[in-house]
């Protein structure tokens, strides 16, 4: 087994691959997005499926569902890159005096003449 330190790294790495990846995945769905929207049905390119010769006119919910995807993609990849960075918060921690202990287990608080601590 390797030590702890390198296997953070390695998760540390492959959280940034799945940022690059959602990025990626989220531009090339806005590209198939403008390309829906933009070029007529008989002039879109052969990657994209959809073209048919002789007809006129644009593939729009085709275009808005890319579009969506390339919307969630890139959010989705932002949030997680802003929680990779984001510093682990630490849990707060009670200050206790040192002596309080002794104090506690030595008995009860004296008293003093007029009955006050």
């Amino acid at each position: 087994m390797p030590p702890p330190f390198i296997m953070s790294a390695t998760v540390w790495a492959m959280k940034w691959i799945g940022v690059v990846l959602l990025a990626i995945i989220g531009v090339l769905a806005a590209v198939v997005a403008f390309e829906y929207l933009t070029v007529p049905i008989h002039s879109l390119p052969s990657f994209i499926p959809g073209r048919h010769h002789h007809v006129n006119g644009h593939y729009h919910k085709r275009g808005a569902l890319a579009a969506v995807i390339s919307l969630a993609a890139i959010v989705a990849a932002g949030y997680w890159a802003y929680r990779i960075r984001r510093p682990k918060e630490a849990a707060p921690v009670a200050q206790v005096p040192q002596n309080s202990a002794d104090q506690m287990l030595s008995g009860p608080p004296a008293t003093t003449d007029d009955g006050s601590n």
